[in-house]
């Protein structure tokens, strides 16, 4: 055999090789899932926002190896990988959707909102045009039907409907923060320094005649306070804001509402009533009606049909939780990386928050609230600060992220860890508060991979879910809750938030 005919047969081989091997790799990913392979051929992408990036620019967008936690190739040959023609001022929140292999992005800098491309690692363009000014609080839905935004600046609950091509500005004053279900038909409002919630109602016009704006008997009588319906467009309203009642048409007063969880499948939800912390008397959970609250039920409503039997109230049941309530996550999961949970009555909320002490100081807490029995079971000391992040990681571990976390009793009791960040390990019920960086304002599980990326201080911080050696490269000779090599994996400039880009569901982060 010749010398050339010899190197052909060897790079046949090394190529069919090579190609098999692709072929096994991506078989572990989310490729054989439908999904579109990227451009930079990172299968296990974060998403990271960065802020002032270079003295040319405000806001990027970057992808990192969480396989290998790197910015790079893994040969080297490419330094860095950013989604290409993202524009936004200040990148601080990432609405992340996988199984869309499709994110959006807002930018608090400029108050743009952006819609991302995860197969082509693009921006497909703007669509917040019609936000009136910076929004405190927005959500998109993974089908990218609405814009909810409560836009304070502007005193409005927007409503963006891109299937009907409409946008309505709800005249709220003080809005300042917006909950929505997973499939948007649940929205609410909170309003700062008030004790009610208000909700958004789509009224139907059936057989193209323009349905009624809706009335309330006890309207009349509503407390000092409480903002009246509001209906837009005035001349052939589309959408109310109104505040969310009980059976009898009176509107519930809850204890500075501050947050709303949904169970996995969006039919459950349980509001947050911040008490103390937010200015108020009692921190506690209220259990929701979801049905009451669908955003196409509303008084003297024919569509949909009214329920054969009365509904029950929206607000079924209160549960004191006197170690604050900010921040809550639902479960233990009975399967983390398909994110399956057990049904609501027989599960576990999880709520984080703080609590006032002697000497005026908030203390961090995370509070054990058995759904069964309506009852706090179990109360461990976390991370003081504002509760904002809580995720489920790998390995039974519980992982929770505040903000002004040094100005608690922690720090000012001369504690060891007075971070932002704990790790709870569900197992063993032990605490573990990490070492102090700055604020947590991002936070991602790579299941399967037992890390956690977090936006930690401005920068990437890894940290490991598990004790055992060898489940990847990264995590060898680690314990659970310590901090990963991040060398290779830190960005130029204020990482704000993160994103796992190819998570199996869109409830994993």
């Amino acid at each position: 055999m010749s010398r050339s005919s010899f190197v052909r047969v060897v790079l046949s081989v090394v190529t069919a090789t090579s190609i098999f091997w692709m072929i096994g790799c991506l078989g572990q990913n989310s490729f054989l899932a439908g999904r579109p392979f990227p451009p930079s051929t990172i299968l296990e992408r974060v998403l990271v926002a960065i802020q002032n990036p270079s003295p040319l620019s405000t806001g990027a967008l970057q992808i990192l190896d969480a396989r290998y936690d790197i910015r790079n190739a893994e040969n080297g040959s490419v330094p860095d990988f950013f989604v290409s023609g993202y524009k936004g001022n200040l990148p601080s929140l990432i609405l992340n959707y996988p199984e869309q292999s499709a994110g959006y992005v807002y930018a608090s800098g400029d108050g743009s909102l952006t819609a991302l491309n995860y197969g082509s690692e693009s921006a497909t363009g703007s669509i917040g045009a019609q936000l009136p000014g910076l929004s405190s609080s927005i959500f998109v839905p993974s089908s990218g039907s609405y814009i909810v935004a409560a836009s304070q600046t502007a005193q409005y609950v927007t409503v963006i409907d891109r299937v009907q091509g409409v946008a309505v500005y709800l005249n709220l004053p003080n809005v300042y923060k917006v909950e929505v279900n997973p499939s948007a038909t649940v929205m609410l409002a909170f309003v700062q320094n008030n004790n009610f919630a208000y909700r958004i109602i789509h009224l139907q016009q059936p057989n193209g005649n323009v349905a009624p704006v809706p009335t309330f008997p006890n309207e009349a009588n509503w407390p000092k306070g409480v903002a009246p319906v509001d209906c837009q467009p005035i001349n052939l309203p589309v959408y109310c804001v109104v505040p969310v009642l009980d059976q009898n048409g009176n509107p519930i007063v809850f204890d500075r509402p501050y947050n709303t969880i949904f169970s996995s499948d969006g039919t459950t939800g349980w509001l947050l009533n911040c008490g103390p912390e937010c200015g108020g008397q009692q921190s506690s959970v209220s259990f929701l009606n979801m049905g009451v609250l669908d955003i196409y039920n509303f008084p003297g409503s024919s569509y949909p049909a009214p329920p054969a039997n009365p509904a029950p109230p929206t607000e079924e049941q209160r549960i004191p939780v006197p170690g604050g309530a900010t921040m809550a996550l639902y479960g233990p999961p009975v399967n983390l990386a398909q994110q399956t949970y057990p049904a609501p009555g027989g599960a576990i909320l999880y709520v984080s928050g703080q609590q006032l002490q002697k000497d005026g100081l908030f203390e961090g807490f995370l509070s054990v609230v058995n759904l069964a029995s309506s009852q706090v079971t179990a109360t461990y000391p976390i991370s003081d600060g504002t509760h904002t992040k809580m995720l489920f990681g790998d390995d039974n571990t519980l992982w929770i992220g505040s903000q002004l976390c040094q100005t608690g009793e922690r720090v000012a009791t001369n504690q060891k860890e007075t971070g932002c960040l704990t790790m709870f390990n569900l197992a063993t019920n032990s605490v573990l508060v990490e070492p102090w960086y700055g604020d947590l304002t991002g936070l991602c599980a790579i299941l399967q991979w037992h890390k956690m990326y977090t936006a930690y201080g401005g920068q990437i911080h890894i940290y490991a879910t598990t004790s055992n050696v060898g489940i990847t490269t990264s995590t060898v000779g680690y314990s659970a809750g310590s901090e990963l090599y991040n060398g290779n994996a830190t960005v130029q400039g204020t990482a704000f938030d993160v994103a796992y880009m190819d998570a199996i569901t869109n409830a994993s982060d």
